[in-house]
């Protein structure tokens, strides 16, 4: 394989014209080259190589002092342990989108069959479609790049997705022998959103991305995650209900996502036995209770006299006022005022 310009040398298929985006720098070998053939076009992939270059940094355990809990969601794409939560554009399943695709889809199957009109459509669709994949993807990347630069590492839920987008099993009556209700209709928009929001290709990303800056992506068990209470971890179904949480034992109210995150967090510290600092404001005092004789402090008088010094200022009636002003009682007169005539 070998690359000159804008020409690439491909076995059994010679020299090929090709976008070379992006130049190969000094000191790499080529090592394999993959070509793809998508709807827009053909790709080509380049793999090099350069030994002298330093391998990506490794974290161990013991030096994390910061996790962050992650729940993948629907609503919002992913809901954070610190209380944040980063927006899911739903590309395939928006409003726009799946008006735009049943258009399309509506006029291949209005085209002859194996007809070149036919074909047409059916490109113009796959084009379309692969447009929408380019945008999560892209979108992806950026979201796994402010994910990884939250904390040392990143605590996520091992979900078997296959299993979750899975088609429920048929039931069938034996006496009537015909099919009965097994809630595949009402699951099929789930599956749609599940797909879209495209959870593993994110968490391959977010591996990626730790990896690159050196930190861990931690897996943990999603069982009970998101009907447990993170305040006295009393675990009940009935503590959620839809997207509110309120603990039925100690009565802790929160969001459900956000209290997912949070298990997410603390169940990672507690399997893999992590050191995490814990955070303290050190902006405010700490409150001091005085004893039967002790004498008060500036620090404790501190209110008492800025309370004092705002009473004996100038500005003692509210409003835009002068000096000359005078804010009269209920029995003084306007006319016996000394500095009227002054005024």
């Amino acid at each position: 394989m070998k690359i000159k310009g804008n020409k690439i040398y491909l076995p059994k298929l010679g020299w090929v014209k090709f976008y070379n985006s992006r130049p190969i720098p000094n000191g790499f070998k080529i090592k394999s080259v993959t070509v793809r053939k998508k709807a827009d076009g053909s790709y080509v992939s380049v793999r090099i190589e350069d030994e002298s270059v330093t391998k990506f940094p490794e974290t161990k355990l013991e030096e994390i002092k910061t996790v962050t809990g992650l729940d993948m969601g629907l609503g919002k794409l992913i809901y954070c342990s610190d209380k944040s939560a980063i927006n899911n554009p739903k590309f395939a399943t928006n409003k726009t989108t799946k008006r735009l695709q049943k258009i399309r889809q509506r006029r291949i199957s209005r085209k002859k069959r194996h007809s070149n009109n036919r074909r047409k459509a059916q490109q113009r669709l796959s084009i379309f479609q692969h447009k929408i994949a380019i945008k999560r993807d892209a979108y992806q990347w950026e979201v796994a790049k402010r994910i990884v630069y939250k904390s040392d590492a990143i605590a996520i839920e091992d979900l078997n997705i296959a299993g979750m987008i899975k088609r429920c099993k048929p039931k069938r009556d034996e006496h009537i022998g015909r099919f009965l209700k097994n809630g595949q209709s009402a699951k099929r928009a789930l599956n749609r959103l599940i797909a879209d929001a495209s959870w593993y290709s994110l968490t391959q990303k977010i591996e990626y991305m730790a990896a690159k800056s050196g930190k861990i992506v931690l897996r943990v068990h999603p069982r009970h995650t998101s009907q447990e209470c993170s305040v006295c971890h009393h675990i009940d179904p009935d503590n959620r209900e839809g997207e509110k949480f309120f603990c039925t034992n100690c009565g802790h109210v929160d969001d459900a996502n956000f209290q997912a995150g949070i298990n997410i967090k603390n169940k990672a510290i507690n399997h893999y036995g992590l050191n995490i600092i814990k955070k303290v404001r050190r902006d405010l005092p700490e409150p001091k209770q005085l004893t039967l004789f002790q004498t008060p402090t500036s620090e404790l008088t501190e209110l008492k006299r800025r309370k004092q010094s705002a009473s004996n200022g100038k500005r003692v009636v509210p409003g835009n006022l002068s000096e000359y002003a005078f804010q009269l009682s209920l029995f003084n007169q306007e006319n016996n005022h000394p500095d009227r005539d002054s005024l």
